[in-house]
């Protein structure tokens, strides 16, 4: 039959036949019911989305409608009649979900060990501090050297009979009369520390090294004071300076000891520093994996622009009788 129309230009109609017209022989019906079924869906699909009668499948159909005088719906602007990469209508599905990441599981955090028990930590001490000299050269008299010189001979005398108290407050009379060495300095800071006031000890050596920066006893001190307040790295640091400008076996105990504690200091920064590391490496990589499928996402959304959403395969019509 001339009217006789079967479907066979793409994938998703082949082998669809149906009838649009009768017979000339009465002995033929006009179409069975599948075809008919098959034309109610067409029917359907194109009543949802006009537009779907410019796909280059249904072509044929678009010219018999032209045929009878009927009128189509225009064809959207913008859109390709021929989608990109295929004979026929492309399926245009929407952006997959991104993969879930691969996130490594996240190393614990390294529980820090716990301080051991210190006999010889001391709390901090708080201000104020002794009285330091007056600042710069003076001139002083021969009257002032000789009260500078009798403080501190009272100063040496006190430690001897023990009294570490009159012992500071002999070398803070010397050290306000001015003009003062870095060794009174010292000297006064070692008094300090027996006192038990570390932070004190401490200002009187920063006090010494600015007057003489090769002062090893001010080092020394200093590092001692350091220790009694559990302040490993500038205690191994200034012993280790102490020891280089004047070695003092009393002080080797002392420095080993401090030198196993900086080493857990220092091994402790380096973990944390390589993990830091890992974690920058893990970001980076995470924000340019996503900025990648954002890319993808973008340009799948731009070619959807010219496929048509939904007519892939034209769901229910594949697979009819002919």
């Amino acid at each position: 039959c001339r009217v006789c129309l079967q479907i066979k230009h793409g994938p998703a109609a082949q082998g669809l036949k149906f009838c649009i017209a009768p017979h000339r022989t009465p002995s033929r019906a006009m179409a069975d019911a599948a075809q008919v079924k098959a034309l109610e869906a067409l029917v359907e699909k194109l009543k949802d989305d006009p537009t779907l009668v410019h796909a280059p499948e249904l072509k044929f159909f678009k010219d018999f409608l032209h045929s009878w005088g009927a009128e189509v719906p225009s064809k959207p602007a913008g859109k390709s009649g021929t989608p990109t990469g295929g004979s026929g209508p492309q399926r245009v599905d929407p952006p997959a979900p991104p993969p879930p990441e691969s996130e490594e599981e996240e190393e614990e955090e390294e529980p820090e060990e716990p301080e051991e028990e210190d006999p010889e930590r001391l709390p901090e001490d708080p201000e104020p501090f002794p009285d330091k000299g007056p600042e710069g050269e003076l001139e002083l008299s021969d009257q002032d050297l000789d009260r500078q010189g009798e403080a501190k001979q009272a100063a040496a005398e006190a430690l001897e009979d023990g009294d570490t108290q009159k012992a500071l407050d002999k070398y803070t009379e010397a050290i306000k009369i001015g003009n003062v060495s870095a060794m009174m300095y010292a000297k006064r800071a070692e008094i300090l520390l027996k006192l038990k006031k570390p932070r004190a000890c401490i200002s009187d050596c920063d006090a010494a090294l600015k007057v003489n920066p090769d002062s090893g006893k001010a080092y020394k001190i200093r590092g001692k004071a350091h220790r009694r307040l559990g302040h490993w790295e500038e205690a191994h640091k200034d012993l280790s300076t102490a020891q280089k400008l004047d070695f003092d076996d009393d002080l080797v105990d002392v420095q080993k000891f401090v030198a196993e504690k900086n080493k857990k200091i220092e091994e402790r920064k380096t973990r944390q520093r390589l993990k830091d590391e890992k974690r920058k490496v893990k970001e980076m990589k995470r924000r340019k994996a996503q900025a990648q499928r954002e890319y993808e996402e973008a340009k799948k959304a731009e070619a959807a622009g010219g496929g048509f959403p939904g007519m892939g395969g034209m769901g229910g019509m594949g697979g009819m009788p002919g």
